[in-house]
């Protein structure tokens, strides 16, 4: 009788926030957890270039939720030779089809860009993939509803579990043979703004959890009031105040706290401009999910204080405007996107008011502004910073410390073993001391390609 063989790679999310990847390889049956993009510092966002050694041999991937860290490299693996299927839920499938397309998008114009205006490094700059790339990967897309289990090899399966991060996310309970392997994805709050909370931790031989937020507590301090505070210091100076933000989730967060405090008077009736396609196309697909936007009340305000930016023209216009105003626009870690735009023509200004969103990765231009950096660089150039930056520090869709371990605590049994990825270094290390003593399972913190074989 064959010996069972069960092993993990951590590809990517090891000792950093972005490019999600593990391998989990079942009596030589692979399947990918996650295939995400790379981002923040060059040394990380090289690795994006890099083919996956694997790609022809993968059977499957299966898909936690629609962040470009969880999805974007989807393209550039189906480019690489994959064939399988991507599996996610419905709500997943809606929203990669929208953030793919637009991280085509962007790499082709950044691409065009760098070319036109010569500055990139290299002879001809190349995006990482086109949007006909994606078309084909969303071919080899098929969804399931939670709880609906889907074999993808022999004694091999798995099922999606909600956890609360964004819509369509889910923590993944994955059976091989007698081994049972929950991937918990990125975990929503377990008192969240507007999403439902996650489901409990199903019973686990092997937990790999997240861990962004292992060394730090969310802020007390209520989004809702430094919102209120910002927006009407950017008032008072007849300023600019710009939002980058995340497309999924978040910009409907911010989007309803900033109906709620016009609604409540306590922040004058400005025009909100969504300058994002990505963002005003989820909020379109999430109308039937978030109760809030089913809000009479909140809706009349948004109907009257609302103006979605139709396109690049009218984004140009928007950004040429002096008076005050409030843009939400992508891309939540000022990576890229419209924002660049409004920050090229406001960052200077004393009377702009940027308020970040939340977690800003560690090289990205929100981490650099967080940081209080006195210039930032983007069109091949540096700009000074002059405008006030605000960064809020309870508005999260990450569970913070204490709420990672009280969702492990309160599951039937404890995991055998916890491995934890998705973390920068000293979050993660915190977060295994903490588990370790408080729970006394032991905790192993994944690295970089670490390859880990679970006996049976």
């Amino acid at each position: 009788m064959k010996k069972n063989s069960l092993a993990l790679t951590f590809l990517g999310a090891a000792g950093t926030v972005t490019g999600s990847k593990t391998l989990v390889n079942y009596n030589d049956t692979k399947v990918l957890v996650d295939c995400g993009l790379f981002q923040g510092v060059k040394s990380l966002r090289t690795k994006n270039w890099e083919d996956l050694e694997d790609a022809l041999e993968v059977s499957e991937v299966i898909l936690t939720h629609a962040h470009l860290d969880h999805c974007g490299y989807l393209p550039r693996f189906v480019k690489q030779g994959f064939k399988g299927f991507i599996h996610c839920t419905p709500i997943t499938a809606q929203l990669i089809r929208i953030i793919l397309l637009d991280s085509a998008k962007i790499q082709e114009e950044d691409a065009e860009r760098a070319n036109r205006k010569k500055y990139s490094k290299h002879e001809k700059a190349e995006p990482l993939y086109t949007a006909e790339d994606v078309h084909q990967t969303l071919k080899q897309v098929v969804t399931h509803e939670f709880h609906e289990w889907v074999v993808p090899g022999p004694d091999l399966r798995f099922t999606f579990i909600q956890n609360g991060h964004i819509p369509g996310s889910a923590m993944v309970e994955l059976h091989a043979g007698e081994k049972r392997l929950v991937f918990s994805g990125d975990l929503g709050r377990l008192k969240p703004l507007i999403m439902p909370k996650p489901k409990p931790l199903p019973n686990a031989d092997i937990l790999i959890l997240e861990s962004t937020y292992g060394n730090r507590l969310h802020s007390v301090i209520s989004p809702f009031d430094q919102i209120e505070k910002a927006v009407n210091q950017g008032f008072k100076n007849q300023g600019q105040i710009l939002i980058p933000s995340f497309a999924v989730e978040r910009t409907q967060e911010i989007l309803y706290i900033l109906l709620c405090l016009i609604r409540d008077k306590k922040i004058p009736t400005l025009k909100i401009y969504l300058d994002s396609p990505m963002a005003t196309a989820v909020t379109d697909v999430l109308l039937s999910f978030y109760d809030f936007l089913k809000d009479p009340e909140l809706r009349s305000v948004m109907n009257r204080q609302l103006e979605v930016v139709s396109d690049y023209r009218a984004s140009q216009t928007v950004v040429a405007m002096d008076k005050c105003k409030i843009v939400i626009a992508g891309s939540g870690m000022v990576t890229g996107g419209r924002i660049l735009h409004h920050l090229e023509a406001h960052i200077s200004k004393p009377s702009t008011v940027v308020i970040l969103p939340g977690f800003q990765a560690l090289g990205t231009r929100g981490n650099d502004l967080a940081s209080g950096v006195p210039d930032i660089k983007f069109f091949g150039k540096y700009y000074k910073v002059k405008a006030h930056i605000v960064q809020l520090d309870s508005l999260s869709a990450h569970a913070d410390r204490e709420e990672l371990i009280e969702w492990v605590k309160n599951t039937g049994q404890l995991p055998d073993r916890i491995i934890l990825n998705h973390g920068e270094e000293t979050a993660s290390h915190s977060l295994k001391l903490k588990i370790e003593y408080e729970l006394g399972v032991p905790v192993l913190v994944a690295t970089p390609n670490m390859h880990y074989v679970i006996d049976f």
